[in-house]
């Protein structure tokens, strides 16, 4: 064997090798000397595989979708629950209250910090906490990665989450993820030490530390139970999905379609028969190689593949329609698959140029894994039996099962409807003419160009999409109540009092309203279809030729004409010709 001259690599300092693990054998590591083997010898050099990168990008992205969620919480959570919002967040808070003797009591029970404020919940609170978490994620995205500000985004997100648990705002399943994924992301960073006399010493965190494995493991678990959780709901949901053809329509059906979305929907349907096993390939019969241990080079490889099969499969949902952050989120786990060996060297460089020397963690670091590790496993029990249904009940998605939901399951679209019904709002002044409100992204109008919006989440957007299931009429009364109280701020609308609900809808409608008040209001349904295909849309305006991106057609009558009742202001039925 020959040895060429060791250098010593920007990887590594003197003090590093207890923190590598040897966890694989595998492909030469990058930037590391390079061992040339003789023809005759089967050996492979031993390589340390190492997790700083994975850390760098686990972190920033959390911060990343955190910044999302917050920016979109404090220009939307006022209109939504404000005290001058559609469903008042105030109200269900003040209710609560009551329940519990001591805020600590209703904290472990309810998690939010609003518990410790004096008065009742104020707006300026919801402001507040969102602002707060918009400058904490921002800060870091830029690379301030310390536990405590993990641990304060996590505090501040929940709270926000909690006090919306009366409305349907917040319903969805990457509320409870981003929350899990974040109580990961604590730990992950270095834990406080106490060896110095500094109080930097309790949040720093040091770019040159190896995270533990032990974290890193529980994000592959996370990915594993969405990637499962979402397979085995279209396994066992609608028909469509075992004959195929839920992709038909999917497209065209899903919450807020981009104009990529009119390319995937007129796919060839033998394509799109294929994208179905593929979605089957990646959730269910991949999802598994994200938990191998690194114990051999061949299950070091299966596992980064296992990684990068699930990352890519969200990146092609990404571009396929608007999902919010959902995507975006679901990538964070499948990245703890990866080690840096998958990364380019400009990376690797980048983030070990921030090295510093590294602190053994001592006996603390072992003790908060161990912890973590049972905590989580034990949390886990109901979940697996909710996937493998194992107490004799159906599946349930996106549901948690303790009050800080810590371990959920996940999944969706279980069922996919084959037309697309959309909720139309008009308001008229004489009950002869009608104007379309019209909202940040949702379809509408026929020649109006559907919007990329993800990762941002319109949150009213994606509410009126699940009244155009059947029956209508039980989506809006059971779960989007919120409707009627729209209609009611714009009969009542004085042009004087606070409007945050207006911040909701699309600018158009703002100024339309903004007008002067009206006096009827009426909801329909129509069924929407795509009317061509990307290719042919674009060309057309290219041709200079008028574009419509959907047909519709007349379905029925949500909510009659109705108006303000002058005494009592409650919504009244219009005694008025359509």
């Amino acid at each position: 064997m020959v040895l060429r001259q060791r250098r010593k690599s920007p990887l590594t300092t003197s003090t590093d090798k207890d923190d590598l693990s040897h966890e694989d054998n595998c492909a030469s590591y990058p930037l590391r000397d390079v061992v040339d083997m003789s023809a005759n010898s089967n050996k492979r050099s031993q390589n340390l595989i190492t997790f700083h990168v994975t850390k760098f990008i686990i972190l920033r992205l959390v911060g990343f979708v955190y910044f999302i969620a917050f920016i979109g919480a404090w220009y939307q959570n006022r209109g939504l629950m404000g005290k001058d919002g559609l469903m008042p967040a105030h109200l269900y808070m003040d209710q609560i209250r009551q329940r519990y003797d001591t805020p600590i009591e209703g904290f472990l029970s309810h998690p939010t910090l609003f518990w410790f404020m004096d008065s009742s919940l104020e707006d300026w609170h919801m402001e507040y906490a969102a602002a707060l978490g918009a400058i904490l994620s921002a800060l870091v995205i830029i690379g301030l990665n310390s536990w405590i500000v993990m641990l304060a985004l996590w505090l501040l997100d929940f709270s926000i989450v909690t006090v919306a648990e009366a409305t349907q705002f917040y319903a969805y399943g990457w509320e409870s993820q981003l929350l899990e994924t974040g109580f990961l992301a604590i730990w992950l960073c270095d834990l406080p030490s106490f060896r110095h006399n500094t109080l930097t010493a309790l949040y720093r965190d040091t770019p040159a530390s190896q995270p533990s494995l032990t974290v890193l493991w529980l994000f592959r678990w996370l990915c594993a139970r969405i990637s499962i959780g979402a397979g085995l709901i279209k396994l066992r949901g609608a028909q469509c999905w075992q004959d195929k053809t839920c992709l038909y329509y999917h497209f065209e059906t899903q919450p807020i379609p981009s104009p990529l979305s009119f390319i995937f929907h007129f796919l060839p349907k033998s394509m799109l028969r294929r994208a179905v096993d593929l979605d089957y390939f990646v959730q269910l019969y991949t999802i598994w190689m994200v938990l191998l241990p690194g114990f051999h080079w061949s299950l070091t490889y299966l596992r980064r593949l296992g990684g990068f099969i699930q990352a890519g499969f969200m990146i092609n949902i990404i571009l396929s329609g608007n999902f919010a952050f959902l995507n975006h989120l679901t990538i964070i786990p499948a990245i703890a698959a990866v080690d840096d060996a998958c990364f380019p060297n400009w990376l690797q460089l980048l983030v070990h140029r921030k090295n510093g020397q590294r602190e053994k963690s001592g006996i603390v670091r072992p003790i908060v894994d161990l912890s973590l590790l049972i905590m989580i496993g034990s949390l886990s029990v109901p979940v697996v039996s909710n996937l493998l249904q194992l107490d004799g009940k159906h599946q349930v998605m996106n549901a948690s099962f303790s009050s800080f939901k810590l371990v959920n399951s996940y999944g969706a679209f279980g069922s996919v409807s084959t037309s697309r019904y959309e909720p139309i709002i008009s308001v008229s002044n004489d009950g002869n003419s009608w104007y379309e409100i019209e909202l940040p992204c949702k379809p509408g109008r026929l020649d109006r160009r559907p919007c990329f919006c993800a990762p941002y989440h319109y949150r009213l957007d994606w509410n009126i999409w699940f009244i155009g299931f059947k029956p209508h009429q039980s989506m809006l009364q059971q779960r989007e109540r919120w409707l009627f109280s729209l209609l009611q701020h714009m009969l009542a609308d004085d042009l004087q009092s606070e409007r945050p609900w207006r911040d909701l809808l699309d600018q158009s409608a703002r100024d339309y309203l903004q007008k002067g008040p009206v006096t009827y209001a009426k909801v329909d349904m129509y069924e929407y279809k795509m009317n061509d295909s990307l290719w042919n849309i674009t060309k057309q305006r290219i041709m200079g030729l008028n574009v419509h991106w959907w047909t519709r057609n007349f379905e029925e009558s949500l909510i009659p004409p109705v108006q303000l009742q002058s005494a009592s202001k409650n919504l009244m039925y219009a005694n008025i010709n359509k």
